[in-house]
């Protein structure tokens, strides 16, 4: 229980760095450097430490592909496009919705089934958390919804995918460092050329800046994605380790009432009482499970 508190709160912690970083940087060049050095440094660590990089690549290449590209590259470059076009709490209706989203897809692509009182559990907290979010956060905008709020559903469709394929490979024995690494190289890449032709690049060299930005690699890559991919599928389903991400609204809410002076009310943060419940129990669930089996 204790890898979910710590993955839930180093993924807020990350979340807000990356909203909070773009008073420095413009968001595809954050993007870019972040995938360039975390995914270096993942590879460079797997090469040091076991002398070669013991994937698979040939035999599992198209796993690799989705991984890639579900798992990091269109996710990243896709949230960049509206990091700083939507409220904070908006864009965080991607993480309220991944893990509903997740079961969906592991259910119909991989047969991963759920117990009645886990798939009740699953749907009730999310939706709920869904709702405060959608009511809250989005009643004085419903006249604003753009183009950005169905990306914001596709994001999070598209990183489901990912994660599921994530599992795949894991299942499969490949290095966790190599499925982190290689995506996230791979979406600095791309990300640092698309900045480059599409954005003016906006670059404070800032010691506070520079600080944060590390802390955003330590917390969101070094300990959320390398973690994560590293039990999945092993000691916690997929679809339990999506669930790190509901602390992410009610402490971009947080943000929003003490930095931007936005109202919300003490109702919307009632709603992490029965949430926290049903995700806990969820988790009490699917470890009765596994003991039994």
């Amino acid at each position: 229980m204790w890898i979910l508190i710590l993955l839930s709160i180093c993924y807020t912690i990350a979340f807000y760095l990356s909203t909070t970083l773009t008073q420095y940087y413009s968001p595809l060049l954050l993007v870019g450097a972040r995938g360039l050095v975390a995914g270096s440094i993942l590879l460079t660590a797997q090469y040091w430490s076991q002398k070669s990089w013991g994937a698979n690549f040939t035999k599992y290449k198209y796993q690799y592909i989705f991984a890639v590209i579900c798992g990091s590259l269109v996710p990243f470059i896709l949230t960049s496009f509206i990091l700083n076009k939507l409220p904070t709490v908006d864009i965080s209706v991607i993480a309220t919705i991944e893990p509903l989203l997740t079961y969906i897809f592991a259910n119909y692509f991989f047969g991963e089934k759920l117990s009645k009182k886990q798939l009740l559990f699953l749907t009730f907290g999310t939706l709920i958390t869904f709702l405060a979010v959608i009511v809250e956060a989005g009643i004085e905008r419903v006249s604003l919804i753009s183009w950005q709020e169905p990306l914001v559903i596709l994001i999070a469709v598209v990183a489901a995918i990912g994660w599921l394929s994530v599992e795949k490979l894991k299942k499969l024995n490949e290095p966790s460092n190599i499925i982190v690494g290689l995506g996230l190289i791979t979406t600095g890449t791309v990300a640092s050329a698309l900045s480059l032709t599409l954005e003016t690049a906006k670059f404070t060299f800032n010691p506070i800046a520079i600080v944060l930005f590390l802390l955003m690699i330590v917390f969101g890559d070094l300990v959320v994605n390398r973690i994560r991919t590293q039990v999945i599928g092993r000691r916690y389903s997929v679809t339990l380790l999506s669930l790190i991400c509901i602390f992410v609204p009610f402490i971009m809410a947080l943000y929003e009432i003490i930095f931007e002076h936005i109202h919300y009310s003490y109702r919307f943060f009632l709603i992490l009482i029965p949430a926290l419940a049903c995700f806990a129990a969820f988790y009490y669930e699917e470890q009765k499970i596994r003991i039994k089996s």
